[in-house]
């Protein structure tokens, strides 16, 4: 789904040096000793004061990995997080899919520079404006042109009121039959998460199989993620979520069934996988570092260019101003540490942050089960301002 809001988190992440684990049945692994502990949790004991019901944290570095959370999983029965709580993890979804198609182009079943019209039938692209121009790379980095799905009124209006339940990929594409592009096939950048749904029936064609299946071949699997989920079941793991017009003065609404009605269809590759913050950050350094890509796809990948406009004005943020950036569903921000590349994550009721940095070959997740609109909201201003990545160092 939508990408929002993008680095206070980064920020907040990378000062901890530890160990612990977030398997399946967690069993906690004492960490050693280290001054950077106790700044980690108090990080996430900020967001908490700042009025987010819960958050999940990771940081993997050179010395080790730190697992946190802090806050309620599900705050009517006070269950408390745990790094072994699963979230929904929106548009960081996106750089699972990109690695997945660019895993199929190396096997020979696809060229990103192919159009989306060679694997997907007319039936669907003739509806589609650009949908018989545009090519698999445009679709990822978002020049493709077409038209935002969940900006349409009456996808807005039907999530809300439970009339679009778990919807496929082909229905929610109707919703933009017949209308405009954005701009002509590769002479703009405008973020639309329809793109990912068409890679969705590009994965299907050439593979035989459904999308999210295949995002589980090729990559959760290899990378042993078992707290990973590409699927429309819930894990056991997954907490509530939460939304509040303004942070602490605003009525706090649990909207978990709005989620997983809103993204929780098949093969949801805009946005709807499910992970602890754990397994995001192993799998965000694993591809980085050619763990599961070649040198030659990540190279593809961070084929950057200026990055896209959101029509919801999700980016349009003072705070994000050192986003500049977009590859292949790869955002790329330019913070006082160097360069940092991942992606960020938001649905209803739930917003992530994942970040490489290559320079300090270190990796920062964080999963709130918590939103706010308000563009004034204390939580979301840790998750946004560039300062805040300072204090990881």
């Amino acid at each position: 789904m939508k990408t929002k809001h993008c680095l206070k988190t980064l920020v907040l992440i990378l000062t901890i040096v530890s160990t612990s684990s977030c398997k399946k049945g967690y069993i906690p692994i004492p960490s050693p000793p280290s001054a950077k502990n106790s700044e980690y949790q108090r990080i996430i004991n900020q967001f908490i004061a700042a009025g987010a019901t819960g958050v999940s944290m990771t940081v993997i570095s050179p010395q080790g990995t730190w697992n946190g959370a802090g806050g309620l999983a599900d705050v009517q029965n006070k269950i408390a997080m745990t790094p072994n709580h699963t979230l929904r993890i929106g548009s960081i979804t996106k750089m699972f899919t990109t690695a997945t198609i660019l895993k199929l182009q190396e096997e020979g079943l696809l060229n990103i520079k192919d159009k989306i019209n060679k694997y997907i039938s007319r039936e669907i692209t003739d509806h589609i404006a650009n949908a018989n121009e545009v090519t698999i790379e445009q679709c990822l980095n978002h020049t493709a042109g077409i038209k935002e799905y969940l900006n349409e009124e009456e996808v807005r209006n039907g999530i809300l009121t439970g009339k679009i339940i778990k919807s496929s990929p082909e229905r929610n594409l109707q919703f933009i039959y017949g209308k405009p592009a954005s701009f002509p096939a590769g002479k703009g950048s405008s973020y639309s998460n329809s793109n990912y749904l068409l890679l969705a029936l590009v994965i299907r064609q050439v593979t035989g199989k459904p999308a999210y299946q295949v995002v589980s071949e090729k990559i959760i699997n290899p990378l042993g993620l078992r707290n990973t989920f590409a699927s429309t079941t819930l894990p056991a793991t997954m907490t509530k979520c939460y939304l509040r017009e303004k942070d602490k003065e605003g009525e706090l609404q649990e909207v978990t069934d709005l989620d997983n009605n809103a993204i929780g269809g098949p093969d949801a590759i805009d946005g709807g996988m499910i992970a602890t913050s754990q397994d995001v950050a192993t799998f965000l350094a694993a591809m980085l570092t050619g763990k599961i890509l070649s040198q030659e796809s990540i190279r593809i990948m961070e084929s950057f260019g200026p990055k896209p406009i959101d029509p919801a004005d999700a980016f349009e943020n003072p705070d994000l101003a050192y986003y500049k950036e977009y590859g292949l569903g790869l955002m790329k921000l330019h913070t006082d540490k160097g360069v940092a590349m991942g992606h960020d994550g938001h649905v209803y009721g739930f917003i992530g942050k994942a970040y490489y940095l290559p320079e300090q070959k270190v990796t920062v997740v964080i999963l709130l089960n918590y939103y706010s609109p308000d563009p004034n909201s204390k939580v979301m201003k840790i998750l946004n301002v560039k300062e805040t990545f300072n204090l990881l160092f």
